[in-house]
């Protein structure tokens, strides 16, 4: 029993010291291993209440509203590129397929294919 409290008590200082050494010899160990442990972080395990658990589904909130946005700003442009004079069908094509990378479904994709068929006299796929 005294060996095992013996190295539990050793082992402790012993692995903060290392690590210590570790940092000071390659400064940037420590923001690879930060890096790296917060990759593994499985959010599904943490503490409900927890802070790590907050960030988390504050982050998870945060890239829901940024990709609504960037949407939003694509079909904005959709919109402004069908009502220009000219063909435009080159732009056209490019900012639909951004919004079906987005797996976005809504009115102006189906505005824009139609679009594209009347500049092109060719079917979207």
């Amino acid at each position: 029993m005294l060996d095992s409290l013996l190295g539990g008590l050793l082992s402790a200082p012993a692995l903060i010291a290392l690590v210590g050494l570790i940092v000071k010899i390659f400064p940037s160990t420590m923001a690879g291993f930060s890096t790296w442990l917060y990759a593994h972080v499985d959010p599904g395990r943490l503490p409900y209440d927890s802070a790590m658990n907050r960030h988390w589904e504050e982050s998870r909130e945060v890239m829901v509203q940024l990709r609504e946005i960037q949407k939003d700003t694509i079909k904005n442009t959709l919109m402004s590129l069908m009502e220009q004079p000219g063909d435009q069908s080159v732009k056209v094509r490019y900012e639909l397929a951004k919004l079906e990378r987005l797996h976005a479904e809504c009115w102006i994709m189906g505005e824009a294919e139609q679009y594209l068929e009347a500049h092109h006299h060719w079917r979207v796929a």
